[in-house]
């Protein structure tokens, strides 16, 4: 065998093993971040969302309870129709955290928890209806109001659990997104395959120009055309990868948001109910050390209120829009693989007549 085909052959081999290269590490690269961008899309953004959600509703429902009774209408509307219609909205969103739930096991065991506590504060509201129509027992009402608001607010309450749970799936996210290997710092690693195999296709070319006086082989440059273009769709899972960051971002702003307006919403309600328990207790005595320390505490507040719900809104369309985005896969899942084993067939069929020429010569 002459020391040309031998080149020859080395050549082709060491082509084709690239080129398996570039096919394993672009068809995982790609995978392993739309896999994760369509879990975030569909599932981990939902989830944090839909926790947040929760808490405003509940905090909504709490405070228009507690208003409906300050007024005095729920003697003839109960807690009123506010109240069931945000509580309504919360046990959506918390049926959706549990259908979107990636917090595993522990999201789902801190779910069944805050479920049992929704359903002992409706039944807490329930019963403060019943004693408040009854003129004899208003101050039971109170009572049953002030539970149920505690069932809300107390430590290992409701809304401390969905603010835990919350955290839980936006660290869900979190590790979602570390596992997908990429990053702008790893790209050059990513490419790297990709490169060498341009580098070995185009000194290929050279040598056989040298070798055998062609101007140009057209398999093997049409072969680096294809290889360059799985470099840039590699180049496009980054960006795509880049975008899923930006959920987490925008995630975070929403939630800030969110947690501002829930803030304020319930600063409001908790004062209103202090001032409601006021009514009711004893002059002297006061309501008892834990009810005085809340009334006390209530009335420093000073947040102001303020209405985010548009920055929420534009926010959580934000989110969609970006998990869209990384997502949308551009037909790189058909175009990966068929690119790569193309490159690999005009290799073949490029070095093919060259390495021919030499079979017989010694």
């Amino acid at each position: 065998m002459t020391p040309t085909r031998v080149r020859l052959v080395r050549l082709r081999a060491a082509l084709l093993a690239l080129t398996l290269a570039v096919l394993v590490a672009s068809l995982w690269a790609f995978h392993n971040v739309h896999d994760t961008a369509e879990t975030v899309r569909d599932r981990t953004s939902q989830a944090v969302l839909e926790v947040t959600a929760a808490r405003a509703a509940l905090v909504a429902a709490d405070a228009a309870a507690v208003a409906s009774f300050a007024s005095g209408e729920a003697k003839l509307a109960g807690p009123g129709q506010e109240y069931a219609n945000q509580l309504a909205l919360a046990s959506q969103s918390l049926a959706r955290v549990a259908e979107f739930n990636q917090a595993g096991e522990d999201g789902g065991n801190a779910l069944q928890v805050v479920e049992s506590q929704v359903a002992a504060y409706s039944g807490s509201i329930g019963q403060a209806d019943v004693h408040f129509r009854q003129p004899d027992a208003a101050v039971l009402g109170a009572v049953d109001l002030w539970h149920a608001s505690r069932l809300l607010h107390a430590p290992g309450g409701v809304l401390e659990e969905l603010e835990t749970l919350q955290g839980r799936q936006r660290d869900a996210l979190d590790r979602q997104l570390s596992s997908t290997g990429m990053s702008l710092a790893l790209l050059p690693l990513w490419l790297l395959p990709v490169l060498a195999l341009l580098v070995l296709l185009v000194l290929t070319q050279l040598f056989l120009k040298k070798r055998f006086r062609r101007v140009v082989n057209v398999p093997l440059l049409t072969a680096t055309v294809l290889v360059a273009a799985i470099g840039a769709a590699l180049v496009l899972t980054l960006i795509s990868r880049d975008r899923l960051d930006s959920v987490g971002e925008r995630l975070d702003g929403v939630a800030a948001a969110r947690g501002a307006q829930i803030r304020a919403a319930d600063d409001a309600g908790q004062r209103q109910l202090a001032d409601l328990l006021t009514e009711y207790c004893d002059e002297e005595r006061g309501c008892g050390f834990t009810a005085d320390e809340f009334r006390e505490r209530a009335r420093r507040t000073t947040t102001v209120e303020t209405d985010n719900t548009r920055v929420v809104t534009a926010g959580a369309k934000a989110v969609a829009a970006d998990a869209s985005d990384a997502a949308e896969s551009g037909g790189r899942e058909f175009l990966i693989p068929a690119g790569t084993l193309l490159a690999g067939g005009l290799i073949l069929l490029g070095l093919h007549a060259r390495i021919d020429e030499y079979r017989y010569r010694r």
